[in-house]
């Protein structure tokens, strides 16, 4: 118990939950990758890789693939990443919007592959990697922020608006080598930013609900302010 209260303070500091699951989560499955491989379990690996020929038999691998990162320095990368860009992003947000956008790039870019893998390349092909949600994640902070730089490779500063699209080209380029649509399937996350921009760039579904009067917080604070006014009421009668 006192564990499971340390690891929720350790994921509420800073106010990205989130992110920090997703990079506990990567990190312990790669422990594990290793241990099962050494230990001849490695099939239990294939539980989390999104196989488009299995994938109604095991339909929870369209949200666990990205957490299979085998390779280290690609992983560490990504993570760095994902603590900067993704905590950023999950701070200007909100825990709950950023969670929600995360679930449904993963979803997306997960189907989409699949489904070109399925009729266009027999339908046996392993899906992972942290970097495919990535993709997304950094094009939607780099319209909420399109000016901020980024030191590239640590020496060359660049914005944030270009270092979306090397990021996207680099991942396009990378699974076009396999099937040119499997390039487009890769990145195709990207048209979830633009469902969460919304009216204002950058705060997504999140401005839309506070501009309609769906914002929880705001409900809450208009109820609060209703009882006061009762209150204010029964006190002057």
């Amino acid at each position: 118990m006192q564990m499971f209260s340390k690891l929720k303070r350790f994921l509420y500091q800073g106010s990205i939950p989130v992110t920090k699951a997703i990079m506990v989560l990567c990190g312990l499955f790669f422990l594990l990758y290793y241990v099962f491989q050494l230990l001849n379990y490695g099939y239990l690996t294939d539980l989390l890789i999104l196989n488009p020929a299995a994938i109604f038999h095991a339909p929870w691998t369209l949200i666990t693939y990205p957490l299979v990162n085998p390779a280290p320095l690609t992983l560490i990368f990504g993570l760095l990443w994902l603590w900067f860009i993704g905590g950023t992003l999950e701070r200007t947000w909100g825990s709950w919007l950023y969670f929600s956008f995360s679930i449904l790039v993963t979803i997306l870019t997960g189907v989409a592959m699949s489904l070109v893998a399925y009729f266009f390349l027999g339908g046996d092909f392993r899906i992972f990697d942290l970097w495919l949600p990535l993709v997304a994640i950094t094009w939607a902070w780099s319209g909420v922020y399109p000016d901020q730089e980024m030191l590239f490779f640590g020496i060359i500063p660049i914005k944030a608006q270009w270092l979306a699209w090397i990021n996207a080209a680099f991942i396009f380029v990378q699974y076009m080598r396999v099937f040119w649509l499997m390039g487009f399937a890769a990145v195709c996350g990207i048209l979830v930013v633009y469902l969460f921009r919304g009216k204002a760039v950058g705060y997504g579904l999140r401005y839309w609900a506070w501009n309609h009067g769906f914002s929880l917080s705001g409900w809450f604070q208009r109820k609060r302010h209703e009882a006061k006014k009762k209150r204010l009421k029964v006190i002057k009668h």
